[in-house]
């Protein structure tokens, strides 16, 4: 559960972090029934827009400081730009707003973090150059799908949570000599499916 953040100086220019906030806040409301997903999208938007802290302001006025008192917000992800994982020294390749696509030949370290505030994740592991009998990949977007597509011979095990959206997973843990790749997927709004090839 996040709390609302705390605007003073409405002037001022608002800070990735503030933005961030809001959108968690926004999302935690979507989550407890608060906000339709169309008054979440239509804030949400404007929360990335915003440049100021007065325009921030108006997007959390009619919603409390956080979760009704026993209210349990299941699976609700928050802070996007926080580390994913437990693992915060890893590189990160984050997006602002697009896509990341990975294909091809591409190396794939014992840890990976890609983050996404909105847009798509595809990931091809098929040709994959994977540099550890097991690897972790941390995957984060606030509104976006993620599709992973992994070949044959490669192990994997999926976690995470997804807020509003579907996951449909093609999972195998089962033991064998190939590499394990344990994926850690969280989505705000959007799919997850993981295909076998």
């Amino acid at each position: 559960m996040s709390q609302t953040p705390d605007l003073p100086s409405p002037a001022l220019r608002a800070s990735d972090a503030e933005r961030e906030a809001v959108i968690a806040r926004l999302t935690d409301a979507t989550a407890e029934g608060r906000l339709t997903l169309a008054e979440f999208s239509d804030r949400a938007g404007r929360a990335y827009a915003a440049t100021t802290r007065a325009e921030l302001q108006p997007l959390l006025a009619d919603l409390p400081s956080g979760a009704a008192p026993g209210t349990a917000v299941v699976g609700a992800t928050t802070g996007i730009v926080a580390p994913a994982g437990p693992a915060p020294d890893a590189p990160v390749q984050a997006v602002p707003v697009g896509a990341i696509k990975r294909g091809g030949r591409w190396h794939l370290d014992p840890v990976t973090r890609l983050q996404v505030r909105l847009g798509p994740v595809k990931l091809d592991l098929s040709g994959a150059e994977i540099a550890a009998p097991e690897v972790d990949l941390y995957v984060r977007t606030g509104w976006g799908s993620v599709k992973v597509w992994v070949p044959a011979g490669v192990r994997v095990r999926v976690d995470g949570s997804t807020t509003v959206g579907t996951r449909s997973i093609e999972e195998d843990s089962a033991p064998g000599p190939g590499p394990l790749v344990r994926l850690h997927i969280d989505t705000v709004i959007g799919t997850v499916k993981v295909y076998r090839v």
